[in-house]
């Protein structure tokens, strides 16, 4: 039997799930998709992991029976960090908490990533004062049209969610974090072309740099 893909793999298993729960797989799904496009080798790969470690934890929840169903060994022997499976597991749990938001034309897009070697940084071209490595990364994006709005307006309401979202990974109780503001950097983006509007930087919020 051929090896299947993991989008295969995925929608056999949604048959067998919630509502709540295909909708979050299918919008991991659609998020694989666009990541695929935004970054090098390295971000398409951590996508790739993390979306196979969460689909082999729901696989492990499907198998009707001891000796039914198939695992492919593949994705049970690739290696994720603790923090990059944790980070996806508070990803999903605010997904779910708060799927509303990640419908529609105006639908939200999150990611949390932790830059061990400070290439977030170097590829979002940061100033050169902004040091990513050994932090966890948050981007926030609202795809919808935002041009009515004003810039620190929207920067106020990116900084309303980063906070929120610090909260839910902070309910995760795996201790990821201890302090916003020497342990997150944010990253907030506006429309479907990716326009950086500000970031999140030692307790303060900046506007992009032109």
């Amino acid at each position: 039997m051929s090896a299947k893909t993991i989008k295969e793999r995925a929608k056999e298993l949604i048959d067998n799930l919630s509502a709540d729960q295909a909708g979050v797989i299918l919008k991991l799904l659609e998020r694989f998709d666009e990541e695929r496009g935004m970054g090098g080798e390295a971000v398409k790969m951590r996508t790739k992991k993390l979306l196979a470690a969460f689909l082999l934890g729901v696989g492990l929840c499907s198998v009707p029976a001891l000796g039914q169903g198939e695992i492919r060994q593949d994705i049970v022997e690739s290696k994720v960090s603790l923090m990059d499976f944790y980070l996806l597991e508070a990803r999903v749990d605010h997904m779910m908490w708060n799927l509303a938001e990640f419908l529609g034309e105006d639908r939200l897009y999150i990611d949390f990533y932790y830059d061990r070697d400070g290439r977030v940084g170097r590829n979002r071209e940061f100033p050169e004062s902004v040091d990513t490595m050994g932090k966890i990364c948050i981007t926030i994006r609202r795809r919808g049209d935002l041009s009515s709005y004003k810039s620190d307006f929207l920067l106020d309401m990116f900084s309303l969610k980063l906070t929120v979202i610090y909260a839910s990974i902070r309910l995760k109780g795996y201790f990821l974090t201890l302090d916003m503001d020497t342990d997150i950097v944010g990253l907030f983006y506006k429309g479907k072309e990716w326009t950086p509007l500000g970031y999140f930087y030692q307790g303060e919020y900046y506007l992009w740099e032109k």
